[in-house]
């Protein structure tokens, strides 16, 4: 029996009671003696029925007090594992106004608890991420009208005050009422900026290490090529030295002195010929190893190039016709010497090479606006189309070279050395045409006299 129905049953007594006092006034005193029994009677079974509804009303109270207590202990213990959670814990309503935030929370943010309540979350989003938050949260609340939403993820930059921004991990559940209605948010973040940047570095090392083995194979591949290549390009002038040496040996007192000159310069090609090779692989090797320095002295650069040219005009026997132009605005120049003879001497070996016997080779030197331009020009045999984006790479030789002799070296070692300049190379080409190419030099220094 609840209060409601106490009441009632006290307010029929009490009708009751009324009704026999009126009757008792209009009869005799033995119906009097009746009624007053009768009275007692009902008043002793409304006291008994008081008697029960107290021992009920006592029970319900004490399931009340139990009730309240349970529920007063249920709610300290979610608020220690509130402020336990070690992760920033946030409640906020459908909008992402914070209503609830631990501990963590307040660290995380670097600030007081009193301030985040109220506030919106996003505020403490980086600017250049606020509009896709907003977005995320629209879209957060789209889905989650369906009962089939989960658990929400996504990273997000956020800026605790005064101190450096920081890489968060955002889950995000739903808060429902008893009609499934949604009523607010539930947001765990988590600082993953350390974990991150490890990731990050892991990364970066692991691509390193794969970098590392790319190069070490490739060096590999490099080195076995080049041990293939050079014994068969060394073992022709090598012939040639040996056969022309015997030849002079057991001859040379029978020969003329024109005849026992014509082997002489046959050795000396050749030796000229071995120290290109030996000096394009040594060039080849120190760029692979990363000891291929740039080392730049003032250069007379006509000067440098006449010599250079009759060098070569000696291994080539005479054999062509070498036009020499120069525009020189400057004594002295500021390259690398080394570099520079790599460059022009395999330009011009080139040319020399792959040219008629009797065909022209031009050569120019032109200084401007503290660039040194060189160029070669020939009529040889001219480079496919398709062969002229490779010609820089080791070891490539256009498809149509035929018999002869190269490693395929001469132009990667031009490119890197171009390149250590900071300077740019420029080809032109056309089959059965011939070849120009042109080098740009920057250099620093100019000293006039």
């Amino acid at each position: 029996m609840n209060l409601d129905d106490l009441a009632l049953q006290i307010h029929n007594m009490r009708q009751r009671v009324a009704l026999l006092q009126r009757q008792s006034e209009q009869q005799k005193a033995q119906e009097d003696i009746e009624l007053v029994t009768a009275v007692f009677r009902e008043v002793h079974l409304a006291l008994e029925e008081l008697q029960l509804v107290n021992e009920d009303l006592k029970q319900q109270n004490e399931e009340l007090s139990n009730a309240q207590q349970a529920l007063v202990a249920q709610r300290q213990r979610y608020q220690e594992l509130f402020e336990e959670v070690p992760d920033a814990y946030f409640v906020t309503d459908i909008k992402g106004v914070i209503q609830e935030a631990n501990s963590a929370a307040t660290t995380l943010l670097n600030i007081s608890k009193s301030f985040l309540l109220g506030r919106l979350l996003e505020i403490f989003v980086l600017e250049k991420e606020i509009i896709t938050f907003h977005l995320k949260l629209n879209h957060l609340r789209d889905r989650t009208e369906t009962p089939e939403w989960k658990i929400q993820e996504w990273e997000v930059n956020l800026r605790p005050r005064d101190k450096t921004p920081i890489i968060a991990a955002v889950k995000v559940v739903a808060i429902r009422n008893q009609q499934g209605k949604l009523v607010g948010l539930r947001w765990l973040v988590r600082d993953i900026s350390e974990s991150k940047r490890t990731q990050a570095k892991l990364q970066w090392a692991e691509d390193a290490m794969r970098q590392a083995l790319a190069k070490e194979r490739q060096f590999s591949e490099l080195k076995s090529r080049l041990l293939t290549t050079t014994s068969h390009e060394f073992r022709n002038p090598l012939a040639t030295i040996h056969s022309s040496a015997e030849l002079l040996e057991h001859y040379r007192h029978l020969w003329s002195d024109e005849r026992q000159n014509i082997h002489l310069r046959r050795i000396q090609t050749s030796v000229m010929h071995i120290t290109q090779l030996l000096d394009d692989v040594l060039v080849l090797n120190q760029d692979e190893t990363g000891k291929l320095e740039f080392n730049p002295t003032p250069l007379n650069l006509v000067e440098f190039c006449r010599d250079l040219l009759e060098e070569l005009q000696q291994s080539d026997r005479s054999q062509h016709a070498i036009a020499f132009s120069s525009e020189y605005q400057c004594t002295l120049a500021n390259l690398d010497a080394k570099l520079l003879r790599q460059i022009l001497s395999n330009l011009f070996s080139n040319c020399l090479k792959y040219s008629p016997i009797g065909s022209i080779v031009k050569f120019s030197v032109t200084t401007v606006n503290d660039q040194a331009i060189f160029q070669t020009q020939d009529s040889g045999i001219g480079i496919p189309a398709s062969d002229i984006e490779h010609i820089f790479e080791p070891f490539h030789r256009a498809s149509n070279v035929g018999n002869i002799p190269g490693m395929g070296l001469g132009m990667s070692i031009v490119k890197q050395a171009v390149d250590l300049h900071g300077g740019e190379i420029i080809v032109e080409s056309a089959i059965g045409v011939g070849t120009a190419f042109t080098v740009i030099l920057p250099f620093s220094i100019n000293l006039h006299l």
